[in-house]
């Protein structure tokens, strides 16, 4: 399977060939892990069950180093880049340039860099790279933000003629879908649209001005844009890595099995659709590199943000003295992401820095779902649940939900 199989299966000539097809991805998903088979649930969609009893306290999963991963700008020096621990509020000391501005002496980029919390962490990612791609194009993303922003803040008239733009755009955007009939269909038209038209903007440029990019070219992104773009650039090399023979993890197999949510998403919230194909798309197309251009079309983007939407595990610090928690960023282990919701779980994960593990609350039974809990707190009443778990986009029908409903309904006929 090559990078351009990624998000949709080949289509087969016959039944036969489907049947092969579906049989070989149920034995893969089954492979995942010898305590539990992935399964469709009776209520939609896939789950993981118990392949035998299993007791408390057993470990039925582990994570040991996600596909891809982002820190915000606020955290990025106090965040390790590998194994995420924090340094409560320090500099980490271990910091990585770029090997092409230190050789050349450049001091114009020497503030960019990625930080670790240890020699150890730092010549782990080294090795993990290929002649520095993954650094260069992570430090890109970092020079032209603040490049851009800079530009902004210089020339605030230009600025407020770019958010009026900006808003209009998204405004219109927004009645379009409001009016269409086929939301995937005006999202697919809308992802096609940006493609064509980087494609005609790059098509007047000569050899010369295609290296060296006219910066209006380049959207000025957010925070949270440039957070995400990082994401897609660390999965970008990821398919890379594949694609050149280096790479074959469980992680990257387990990826093209994910589910995407994002028709839910920009039904829900529209703007978003403007975001990704104006924005990010146009930042990815405009300044990547060449050896990640080849990855960088509206099916693979698309995939890759729509796969992110729900399936993505936040990174946040633990044990602040005040009981909040500060959000790091996200990272993205496929092979974990197959776990439902339960308000009543059975199944705890435990984060040790880059490291998850997943360990049974309780005893559990052969063919019983295994299940975690997305993050609600357990005490919360069944509304505050429900209103939490809508961003998943899903109803929770747990088996303490269903009982909390019924007794919510006999309640409220007794009343009447």
């Amino acid at each position: 399977m090559t990078h351009l199989d990624l998000q949709n299966s080949s289509v087969a000539s016959s039944t036969t060939e489907i049947e092969v097809e579906m049989n070989e991805d149920v034995t893969f998903l089954n492979s995942i892990s010898s305590c539990f088979s992935v399964k469709s649930t009776t209520y939609g969609g896939r789950g993981c069950f118990a392949n035998t009893d299993l007791a408390q306290d057993t470990i039925v999963h582990e994570c040991s180093l996600p596909l891809s991963s982002t820190i915000t700008r606020s955290f990025k020096k106090e965040v390790c880049g590998l194994c995420f621990k924090f340094s409560d509020g320090k500099t980490l000391k271990f910091k990585l340039i770029s090997r092409k501005n230190k050789e050349n002496n450049s001091t114009t980029v020497s503030s960019l860099g990625l930080y670790f919390c240890s020699q150890s962490c730092m010549d782990k990612f080294i090795a993990l790279d290929i002649d520095d791609l993954y650094l260069e194009s992570l430090l890109n993303v970092e020079r032209l933000f603040l490049k851009l922003l800079n530009q902004c803040q210089v020339d605030l008239e230009n600025e407020k003629r770019q958010e009026k733009t900006e808003t209009e755009a998204i405004l219109k955007l927004e009645n379009e879908l409001k009016q269409t009939k086929d939301i995937e269909s005006f999202i697919s038209e809308k992802w096609e649209e940006a493609e064509m038209n980087c494609q005609l903007e790059l098509s007047k440029l000569n050899t010369k001005q295609r290296k060296n990019l006219n910066n209006n070219l380049i959207p000025k992104i957010n925070e949270n844009e440039y957070l995400e773009i990082k994401y897609i650039i660390g999965i970008l090399f990821q398919m890379y890595k594949y694609d050149n023979k280096t790479l074959s993890n469980l992680e990257f197999q387990t990826f093209p099995y994910l589910q995407a949510n994002d028709i839910e998403k920009i039904s829900k919230y529209p703007y978003l659709l403007y975001s990704y194909t104006n924005k990010i798309y146009r930042f990815l197309k405009f300044s990547t590199c060449e050896n990640l251009q080849v990855y960088i079309t509206p099916s693979i983007i698309r995939s890759i943000i729509g796969k992110t939407l729900t399936n993505a595990y936040g990174i946040w610090s633990i044990d602040e003295p005040n009981g909040n928690e500060e959000f790091f960023g996200y990272s993205l282990y496929p092979s974990a992401s197959f776990f439902n919701h339960s308000c009543y779980p059975n199944l705890i994960k435990i984060k040790t820095k880059k490291n998850i593990i997943f360990k049974l609350l309780r005893n559990i039974k052969k063919n019983e779902e295994l299940c975690i809990n997305y993050g609600i707190y357990i005490n919360d009443d069944l509304q505050t649940r429900q209103i939490f778990l809508k961003q998943w986009f899903f109803d929770c029908l747990c088996q303490r939900c269903i009982e909390e409903i019924n007794r919510k309904n006999t309640e409220n006929i007794l009343l009447h």
